[in-house]
């Protein structure tokens, strides 16, 4: 549901200042053509060189646009034209009323009213009505979505607990990088022409680091370019987060406008690391040992166990005949349990068995029972099934999306 999936627009209000000076600058027309002339026809509906060229000033404004701004303008238009064909078939309509709220929705985020976002997007050359457009099609979208799919998507109780068990093991990507800012002013043309030429040429981080120490303006120059301090990826604005998480290490990625400089960038080295600390996540699990170690006899009824045992209670008939101390389950802090346990309970999702490792002549076996983060306050069942819910509903919206694009009929001139 490309209405309300504008994450970078949440940094909108801090960064429009700057992001509106930039794109006063004018983007390209698509050469000897008339704007209004068709760029692509989606079965009867025109895609004008002037939409393409608004749409692009409009994800540039909200800095949501990926490497080639052109193409993802395009995209997203075609994806609005399908959705409103696909509205017009089923007979769902909006009201002006109904889009002046959405307006309103989507400027509260950059803590402005409807009047005030358009002006906005004015000064940075986007008409009103390129603005009233989109939303719309946010909108029909969302009451067809909202009509059809949410009786496809069902949320048991296995997967709440699902997901509250991955949202202890969830990392984020980050990204060490390097960089190079230059100047635009028209006067250091020639000369800042002759630099790109070096940094697009680099084939090192050597490389790179003596061009930035040489001819940056950042305040990293000294260091080489080289920003010291591990980025979240999903922390960097649009255009550029969009070709780190895409990246490899090595790779410059550039020229970018920002902050109006041109800047170029070089990823050093890419990593995801599991940010939660580990007296944040709380394991249930339990432990059974079996005399003998790793015996045949202990291995077939590991087997027997990992083909019945599908709750923590069901590990109990595998027991009997051992002492009461054989079986015991266990509720602590990840940083509380044994290291040897530790590493053996990471591999495992919820109901699954480990039995690799021995302990004074026994076979150690490991249910885990739950893995889940510890909150001052825990969301309830109904907040975890609500946001399974969501996102099981966007993920089934987007894959109706594409199938219309499918079958719809495009056309580029």
């Amino acid at each position: 549901m490309r209405f309300f999936q504008t994450s970078a627009f949440s940094r909108f209000a801090l960064s429009l200042g700057i992001v509106l000076g930039l794109a006063c600058a004018s983007l390209p027309m698509a050469q000897a053509q008339s704007p209004f002339s068709p760029a692509r026809k989606v079965n009867d509906r025109v895609i004008s060189h002037y939409d393409v060229e608004q749409r692009m000033r409009f994800l540039e404004v909200l800095n949501s646009g990926g490497a080639d701004l052109r193409a993802d303008a395009l995209q997203r238009l075609t994806e609005e034209a399908v959705q409103r064909i696909y509205a017009q078939r089923r007979g769902v309509r909006v009201n002006r009323d109904e889009i002046n709220e959405g307006l309103a929705e989507f400027a509260s985020r950059a803590e402005m009213t409807g009047e005030e976002f358009i002006q906005a997007l004015s000064g940075a050359g986007v008409d009103r009505e390129s603005v009233v457009s989109f939303v719309e099609a946010g909108l029909l979208w969302r009451k067809l979505v909202g009509a059809e799919l949410p009786i496809l998507v069902n949320v048991s109780a296995s997967d709440v607990a699902r997901a509250r068990d991955t949202a202890a093991i969830l990392g984020t990507q980050r990204a060490l990088l390097s960089e190079i800012f230059l100047p635009m002013d028209p006067e250091f043309a020639e000369a800042v022409q002759q630099i790109m030429e070096m940094i697009e040429a680099a084939r090192s981080v050597e490389e790179f680091s003596s061009i930035a120490r040489e001819f940056s303006l950042a305040g990293s120059r000294d260091q080489g370019g080289r920003i010291p301090d591990w980025v979240p990826v999903a922390n960097l604005p649009g255009q550029l987060g969009a070709a780190v998480r895409e990246g490899r290490a090595g790779q410059i990625i550039g020229p970018l406008e920002l902050s109006g400089a041109i800047a170029y960038f070089q990823i050093r080295a890419l990593d995801s690391q599991r940010d939660i600390p580990a007296d944040r996540v709380k394991l249930t699990y339990q432990r059974l040992l079996l005399p003998g170690g790793r015996s045949e006899e202990n291995l077939a009824r590991v087997a027997q166990m990992r083909a019945q045992v599908t709750t923590c209670e069901s590990i109990g008939p595998f027991a009997r005949g051992l002492p009461e101390s054989a079986l015991v389950e266990h509720e602590a802090l990840m940083q509380s349990i044994p290291q040897s346990d530790a590493v053996e309970l990471a591999r495992l999702d919820r109901g699954e068995i480990s039995a690799n490792t021995t302990e004074g002549g026994n076979l150690v076996v490991l249910l885990l029972c739950a893995r889940e983060l510890e909150f001052d306050e825990p969301p309830s069942d109904g907040m975890v099934r609500n946001m399974v819910f969501e996102q099981r509903l966007s993920l089934m919206a987007d894959v109706r999306l594409q199938e219309l694009i499918a079958d719809a009929e495009i056309i580029d001139y």
